[in-house]
């Protein structure tokens, strides 16, 4: 089978490598759509500690089942799925309180097994859900990606509050879709790039570049002020202008990994009880709700995303971490091939 290979820092290649056989529990998958994220780009760029070399890559994806192991039997050959990627024990103390997310033991397929950067992967099947043949393949495969930012909302937002984002690159325009599906009352969305602030607009929200956002903060919530914020960016400047702007008692919802270290008031997130709460993918109850709202059309990648082949992902990559790609989210489609 071909398999887009990641082998270093800026390097990829397409190889070829044999189908994987099923274990007892596993399903293998023929890939029909595979989203690259961001997090892939940081590996891509040699910056991510845990993509080691030679790996195949590809967390985001749905296909069809061509085999199953001999253990499963809740599916059949032939049904359109889409996968979770996040293999947790089941028996750890963070499993047994229902975190699986933050499981001790915890595999992510892309990661510590091979991805979906390929025409056949192996999943566990518990990881497996059932979805419409006629649902479309690429945006299926924003499942994965909307399940996190479900979870970025769920962890900070309460009905009918003010939320402010950081960043409209596919995260924080997935949260933005989320949060107004799930309650919130008015969004404003940060950026610096006028082209993601268009799409961001386009759906639902105020915008503001971040030069512009004391002003837009004010005519859009006025004395409410902002009760929640999530950061999908994760560095210095967002992170800092998120202590300063949330009202007393807020929520900041940390999502982005853009630095590992960021000098914060402390005294001043003491002071005024604010929280600072992490978010790290998704529980098995997010996903399923990611599943349900991309079935019910209710989200969509329409407008700011866009589709290629697996050869042509080589150059994709390249573009994006040079800042050339037209899109900020790129989908790889093996079914259709580039478009």
């Amino acid at each position: 089978m071909k398999s887009l290979v990641y082998l270093g820092a800026r390097q990829l290649a397409v190889e070829e490598r044999d189908v994987p056989e099923p274990k007892p529990d596993e399903a293998i998958l023929r890939v029909e759509a595979v989203g690259i994220c961001g997090s892939e780009l940081e590996g891509y760029l040699g910056h991510s500690s845990i993509r080691k070399p030679p790996l195949v890559m590809g967390h985001e994806f749905c296909g069809s089942i061509v085999r199953l192991g001999s253990d499963v039997h809740q599916f059949a050959i032939g049904s359109k799925v889409i996968a979770n990627p996040l293999v947790s024990c089941g028996t750890c103390d963070r499993c047994r309180i229902g975190k699986g997310n933050i499981c001790r033991n915890r595999q992510i397929v892309g990661i510590h097994r091979p991805g979906a950067f390929a025409e056949f992967v192996a999943v566990p099947a518990a990881n497996l859900y059932s979805v419409p043949a006629a649902m479309d393949s690429s945006l299926a495969s924003l499942a994965e990606p909307l399940a996190v930012c479900i979870h970025a909302v769920k962890l900070g937002l309460k009905p009918y509050e003010n939320l402010m984002i950081y960043g409209a690159g596919p995260i924080g325009l997935l949260t933005l879709q989320a949060a107004l599906t799930m309650g919130a009352d008015r969004a404003l969305v940060i950026d610096r790039q006028p082209d993601r602030l268009a799409f961001a607009k386009q759906l639902g929200a105020e915008t503001a570049t971040p030069e512009q956002a004391e002003k837009a903060r004010e005519k859009l919530f006025g004395a409410r002020g902002v009760d929640t914020i999530i950061d999908c960016v994760g560095v210095q400047s967002t992170r800092e202008d998120a202590v300063r702007s949330i009202n007393p008692g807020g929520t900041i919802v940390a999502v982005g990994l853009g630095q590992d270290q960021s000098l914060l008031s402390m005294n001043h997130v003491v002071r005024q009880e604010i929280a600072i709460v992490g978010s790290y993918t998704y529980s098995d109850e997010d996903f399923e709700q990611a599943v349900k709202l991309l079935s019910q059309g209710k989200v969509t990648g329409e407008g700011w995303s866009s589709t290629c082949g697996l050869e042509d992902a080589v150059g994709v990559f390249a573009d994006l971490a040079d800042g050339k790609a037209k899109f900020s989210k790129y989908i790889i489609n093996l079914s259709e091939g580039a478009r």
